[in-house]
């Protein structure tokens, strides 16, 4: 199953009690994860106020502190399998507290010694600075009547030349790029001076007693110490979390609910006696809630006529009550793309949801750009890579986005097994018949123009065997029997629809079909859009304006699509010398499609003027708008530029530098060239990959986020997040608290 149309149908949820029974409520509720609150504004009622806390929030929230502080240090592995909340809850007031306790101490003391060590090290820089000085380093400090200057002079000269210049005396020892001058507190002043002229930076003497050769040896020893230490503690940690690390990944979970729990009275109106609770759930789980509050709350109410009300082009819903969030629909297959359309944001609710039909247009469009068997591969062996990394970390949008890149992945596989395109090169074999050369990959040589003749298959100059092997995977190994038999033919099947497309297999975008691609993005940039505004007339009949807003909104651009698209075609063959009948029908098209055009951009007129427009301005805009649909259309042509531009860096790299490859290894020539022009033909494939993985992604969320959604898609919707979160390793307790 691809997956379902629309999101699912939520219910206004309203539930009220006596206020001693909240906090068993708000237990259910969160086991449930079915209901989504309305937070209360307070503003509503004249005895109604917000809500408190539990009485244990802050234990709970000081509790969910250490255990979030422990797991940034533990490892823990995913638990397998899923835990009672009792069971949970036992391990946390239990055998857990002291353990926790005693691993928190642990990463306490890992601190300390780590910051221990830091600052170890950074004496140990300062150290190496002044041992070759060669002063103790009390000598630095403690004088009454002297002043001592320690430091680095930038500019030529010594301390003595401070000296000099300053006219006083003094001592001065230098070593290992240090200087330092002692002089009497009277000279300081002057010295300064003489010291600033040489651009003398001033470098803080470290903090001890005698000489910093032993104080070096000393902080030395006690780093490998420390080192030592903090070995021994974080063996201590990871034995600790083989042991009880999946343990606290589950009571994370169950704290992380309580303070959910503990904290959600505080979102809910009460009175002295009484709480109200507002909210949303899923229609299909009211019978589920109702049973589950059943003796708590002595008023239910679930109003499933919840959708926004719309009147004729001009009808406004109720603005001021809360829209109901989203929840996706038992996607299937589709479940993937939902990263694409929680990246533009939810749709509003009601509305058609685009994720089912991103499961064939996004791996088609990514297809069509990359097609390269091995460049699928390799996309593959990532998705593969990604998804062993996250499959056990319970990360969900990891595993969707693993699977997202499967599906483009083989995509590209199979669009590159119908281009016949491997690393960049074109695998199939070509027919030499000694007076042309008609190949399969769509090259051809003039008689003579390769000398001397061998008729038969062969494959291409420059493509390698074990590029051209994977020619085994088509019918015939490539070798197709019709190409013989019908000289100047180039796939095994072709077939040419009306309106000029061509369809073929082997599809070769680079040579003979290189027309044929371009003008197929544009027919599939025109289906695409036509789809985008079906599925707007269908939301608009269905929760928008009604067949009014339907007509005016959606199928005016249809009739200016399908219109300009019919004309302009019309116009653009009918100078090609068609025959009679041809050129009769193609008459009626360019009527027939200016016609419609028309009538579209009349439908568009009277829509700017409903929505406020000056009858002036509308006649201005509603031409420019139409005309505007042009080059949307034309952006469509990226599915083949983007493709191209990718198959022309693998080529390069594999005429550049794979002969010199060959040349190297195999005819005596430079192996030093050889090894290098291997090396840079893995980086060219690595690139043309990363580029081909990357641009294509870019391009077709761009088509379909812009070019497609904007024509039927409005991202104000809410996600729906019900009270409680996610349950993953701990099972819910459903019951009263």
């Amino acid at each position: 199953m691809v997956g379902e149309l629309t999101n699912r149908p939520m219910a206004r949820f309203n539930a009220a009690g006596l206020r001693k029974d909240l906090d068993s409520v708000m237990h259910i509720l969160c086991s449930l994860k079915a209901v989504d609150l309305i937070d209360f504004d307070g503003e509503e009622g004249n005895h109604l106020n917000l809500g408190s806390p539990r009485d244990d929030h802050d234990a709970v929230a000081k509790n969910l502190s250490t255990y979030r502080s422990i797991s940034k240090w533990v490892e823990s592995s995913r638990p397998e399998g899923t835990q009672s909340e009792k069971t949970v809850r036992g391990w946390i007031n239990g055998e857990l507290t002291t353990e926790i306790q005693s691993i928190s101490e642990t990463i306490s003391e890992i601190e300390d010694k780590r910051s221990e060590a830091n600052a170890t090290e950074e004496r140990i820089a300062a150290l190496g600075s002044f041992v070759e000085l060669g002063v103790d380093l009390d000598l630095f400090d403690g004088y009454r009547t002297a002043t001592v200057f320690s430091g680095n002079i930038g500019d030529k000269g010594t301390g003595q030349d401070a000296l000099q210049s300053a006219g006083v005396s003094g001592h001065v020892a230098s070593g290992g790029g240090l200087t330092m001058v002692v002089v009497a507190n009277e000279d300081a002043a002057a010295v300064n001076n003489a010291l600033e002229s040489m651009r003398f930076s001033a470098v803080q003497p470290p903090a001890g007693t005698g000489s910093p050769r032993e104080a070096l040896t000393d902080s030395t020893t006690l780093l490998k110490d420390l080192n030592l230490e903090i070995e021994k503690l974080e063996s201590t940690l990871d034995s600790w979390a083989l042991k009880h690390g999946e343990k606290l990944v589950c009571g994370l979970e169950l704290l992380e609910r309580d303070f959910i729990e503990a904290t959600a009275p505080a979102r809910v109106a009460v009175s002295q006696h009484a709480f109200m609770i507002d909210g949303w759930i899923v229609a299909d789980r009211e019978d589920e809630v109702r049973a589950a509050l059943k003796g708590l709350c002595s008023y239910i109410d679930v109003d499933t006529d919840v959708a926004p009300k719309h009147h004729g082009v001009h009808g406004h819903g109720h603005h001021n009550d809360p829209s109901p969030p989203v929840a996706f629909g038992d996607h299937g297959l589709s479940r993937p793309m939902e990263l694409l359309t929680d990246a533009v944001g939810r749709s509003d609710y009601g509305k058609i949801d685009p994720t089912v039909f991103m499961l064939i247009t996004y791996p088609l469009f990514f297809g069509l750009m990359l097609g390269d068997m091995l460049y699928g591969f390799m996309t593959l062996g990532l998705a593969g890579l990604i998804y062993s990394r996250v499959k056990d970390s319970g990360n969900d949008l990891g595993i969707l986005g693993a699977k997202l890149v499967a599906y483009i992945g083989l995509s590209t596989v199979l669009f590159g097994y119908i281009y016949g395109e491997f690393a960049g090169f074109e695998i199939l074999p070509h027919y030499e018949s000694c007076g042309a050369v008609a190949g399969t990959s769509g090259h051809a040589l003039a008689d003579g123009a390769s000398g001397e003749c061998h008729k038969g298959w062969h494959p291409y100059d420059g493509v390698p065997a074990w590029a051209s092997s994977f020619s085994a995977l088509y019918p015939y190994g490539g070798e197709f029997p019709n190409v013989v038999e019908h000289y100047g033919e180039h796939s095994l099947w072709e077939t040419r629809l009306p309106m000029g497309v061509v369809l073929a297999f082997p599809f070769h975008r680079v040579s003979y079909n290189l027309t044929d691609l371009i003008l197929l993005t544009i027919y599939l940039g025109i289906a695409h859009l036509m789809v985008a505004f079906i599925l707007g007339a269908i939301d608009e009949i269905r929760h928008g304006h009604g067949w009014s807003g339907a007509i005016y909104g959606k199928v005016s651009w249809m009739l200016v699509l399908g219109g300009g698209f019919f004309f302009s075609y019309a116009y653009l063959i009918s100078g090609g010398g068609p025959s009679p009948e041809y050129a009769e029908l193609l008459s009626n098209l360019k009527m027939g499609g200016l016609i419609a055009a028309a009538i579209g951009v009349v439908l568009l007129l009277v829509h700017l003027v409903h929505e406020g427009v000056p009858l002036w301005v509308a006649c201005l805009l509603a031409p420019i708008e139409a005309i505007g649909m042009l080059p949307t259309t034309l952006s469509y042509v990226r599915l083949f530029a983007v493709g191209i531009v990718g198959v022309k860096i693998a080529e390069a790299g594999n005429s550049l530098l794979y002969p010199m490859i060959v040349e190297g290894f195999s005819t005596g020539g430079s192996i030093l060239v050889a090894v290098l022009a291997l090396i840079g033909w893995f980086c060219v494939q690595i690139f043309a990959w990363i580029l081909g993985v990357f641009s294509p992604n870019i391009h077709a969320a761009r088509l379909h986020f812009v070019e497609w959604m904007r024509q039927f898609y409005t991202a104000s919707g809410k996600a729906f997040a019900p009270l409680g979160g996610r349950s993953r390793f701990v099972e819910a307790d459903k019951g009263q608290q």
